[in-house]
């Protein structure tokens, strides 16, 4: 369904002390759900007191968002990236520790698939600039931030399956290396349908060589999620969807060996594991 209207409340403050930080004031700060691992989120309450609101929030080289979640606690929100290697995450004002966060660790399994049609393993030199091209399109729209207000960060699944491949999973394809799985494989038959799990905007809806027919919903402050390999999509570029909207079918267009839909969640450019923001784990 296409919807020609679609409402954004203005956010009540944005500030940036520093480039990679960003001021989110939502009535509701429990998603992304606290996971203190490489690939999940920092989601800790700060007491409103111990906020020098003219200091810069400092945290190393990572990206954070501010959620004021009461008048009482502001929420600090930090994506950590699958390839962080500390052990832990400090935030700090001046010389003020406001938290020192020791991560968890993960253990994430090794995948090894095999891909019969070669150009999609090591493609010619023809395919490089379309690859090249996608491959810049996909890093512009994962890291876009619009200052939006939003009632919630919660998700829904967006299509009923079975797991076939969880995030963070390190990759072989046809024995070779690749980048770890930046996002979760759902197995559904092809056709099966595919909802918005959020309220968004359609900021992709094309074919790509590798993701096949791809589809990036901006939500707004810095969440951006993507749904690959449809055998149809069902909106187009600048369409606004609400929640359970149907925005596609599942296929296996692009690099795939059978039909799934494969499910990644940006926050401010970041990959992690979108199961932090579903209310009951997958």
């Amino acid at each position: 369904m296409r919807i020609k209207i679609f409402i954004f409340f203005l956010p009540l403050i944005l500030s940036s002390c520093m480039s990679k930080m960003h001021f989110l004031s939502s009535i509701q700060c429990d998603f992304p759900l606290h996971s203190p691992y490489p690939g999940g989120v920092l989601n800790i309450p700060i007491n409103n007191n111990n906020i020098k609101k003219e200091s810069p929030l400092i945290t190393g080289n990572l990206k954070f968002t501010k959620c004021r979640s009461s008048n009482k606690y502001t929420k600090i929100i930090i994506p950590i990236p699958l390839d962080f290697k500390g052990k832990k995450i400090s935030a700090k004002q001046e010389e003020a520790f406001l938290f020192n966060e020791y991560l968890t660790e993960k253990f994430y399994r090794e995948s090894r698939i095999t891909i019969s049609d070669e150009n999609l393993v090591n493609p010619g030199d023809d395919f490089i600039p379309r690859i090249k091209e996608e491959y810049q399109l996909s890093l512009k729209a994962k890291q876009i931030y619009t200052p939006k207000r939003l009632n919630a960060w919660e998700m829904n699944i967006p299509v009923v399956g079975q797991i076939s491949s969880e995030f963070g999973v390190r990759r072989f394809i046809n024995d070779q290396p690749k980048n770890r799985h930046s996002g979760i494989d759902i197995y559904a038959k092809e056709g099966t349908v595919i909802t918005a799990p959020l309220a968004g905007e359609a900021i992709i809806a094309s074919n790509f060589f590798y993701k096949g027919n791809a589809i990036y919903i901006n939500h707004g402050a810095g969440l951006v999620s993507s749904y690959s390999h449809l055998s149809e999509i069902n909106i187009a570029k600048g369409d606004l969807v609400e929640q359970g909207d149907v925005i596609g079918f599942v296929g296996q267009t692009g690099r795939v060996t059978g039909p799934h839909l494969h499910w990644e969640v940006y926050l401010m450019g970041i990959s992690i594991n979108p199961e932090v923001f579903l209310s009951k784990p997958l």
